[in-house]
């Protein structure tokens, strides 16, 4: 069996962004503006919480993205913990851009190593009156030793 005793934890207080389709402007590809913006700041924001070297070896991680509740979900009858978003953005192209941020911020040497994964969406527990849990990404890392 494997050994997932080690795990790398990271709470980042940002918002998730989508991984978008290339643009293409005649015989070019290029990425939004806004996302490579939000892959910068995510970068700096991962460098802060990992200082560790490049992980090489096979991953499974665990990646909860949490967003502001709406306000139609904060009437009294409403749930006070944390609700399952089941609207847009989609999941796997949020995953993506998580991804490929921990590759270009060299805690992953490729998102190839990844081996498994459990992801969710939800909508921030209620906190105060008409407030809502701040949006954030926790990431777990799970590097696989072992055989």
């Amino acid at each position: 069996m494997y050994d997932l005793t080690e795990r790398i934890s990271m709470n980042l207080e940002m918002k998730a962004m989508s991984c978008p389709r290339p643009r293409v402007a005649g015989r070019f590809a290029y990425m939004p503006t806004n996302y490579l913006q939000w892959k910068n700041q995510f970068k700096i924001f991962v460098r802060q919480q990992y200082k560790g070297k490049t992980i090489e070896e096979p991953v499974f991680i665990e990646i909860q993205f949490v967003f502001l509740r709406p306000n139609s979900l904060m009437r009294k009858k409403d749930p006070s913990e944390r609700i399952l978003k089941g609207t847009k953005p989609d999941l796997d192209n949020l995953v993506k851009a998580v991804l490929d941020g921990l590759q270009d911020a060299k805690v992953l040497k490729d998102d190839s190593q990844v081996v498994g994964m459990i992801t969710h969406k939800w909508y921030g527990a209620k906190r105060e009156e008409k407030k809502s849990e701040r949006s954030s990404i926790k990431i777990d890392i799970y590097p696989i030793s072992g055989e």
